[in-house]
């Protein structure tokens, strides 16, 4: 690799010659820049603590938080975090209602989404430009680092309403 780069500080290539070792550095600056601007796959904070709170539920068990946003949005909206009579689940809360988006619970789904499986909507951090988002989904083998651990997901949000309920519930279920 040391010897092309030298050779491509030749001060003037012949003319005759392909510049090769011209078009390969503007491939490889290309590729760069191109990782440099892929947005990122998943937030790492939420990666981080769904890992403790998976972590932490003890074996034969089951964890459950389910975070809400209601109300009307800059007039009487509010943020809550429910969750099982567990440390794990209460410390997953607190970090939720300090650190989850409340303006947009798209986002909360979305990271969630990308913690589990490592898929998500493309689009910028804050509104994702989507309406309405609902569903169910179980993962059997969730990208987490627990082990034997299924994970249920149920989420719901519509940005057509005003005065709605936004919610993400996560159970966690440890074999």
């Amino acid at each position: 690799m040391t010897a092309n780069l030298t050779a491509c500080r030749r001060p003037l290539p012949d003319p005759g010659r392909p510049q090769s070792c011209r078009v390969a550095i503007a491939i490889l600056a290309m590729g760069l820049a191109s990782c440099a601007s892929t947005p990122r796959l998943n937030d790492p904070a939420m990666c981080e603590q769904l890992d403790a709170w998976a972590s932490a539920v003890a074996a034969n068990s089951v964890s459950t938080v389910r975070l809400s946003r209601g109300g009307t949005w800059m007039v009487d909206h509010y943020k809550t975090c429910e969750h099982s009579d567990d440390d794990a689940a209460r410390r997953f809360c607190s970090w939720a209602m300090e650190y989850a988006s409340t303006e947009f619970m798209e986002v909360n789904i979305n990271r969630a989404l990308s913690c589990l499986q490592g898929q998500r909507i493309a689009g910028p951090v804050g509104n994702t430009g989507v309406e309405s988002w609902s569903g169910k989904t179980s993962f059997y083998s969730p990208q987490l680092a627990a082990d034997n651990l299924s994970v249920d997901m149920e989420y719901f949000m519509d940005n057509s309403k005003d005065d709605r309920v936004d919610f993400l519930q996560i159970t966690l279920r440890v074999k």
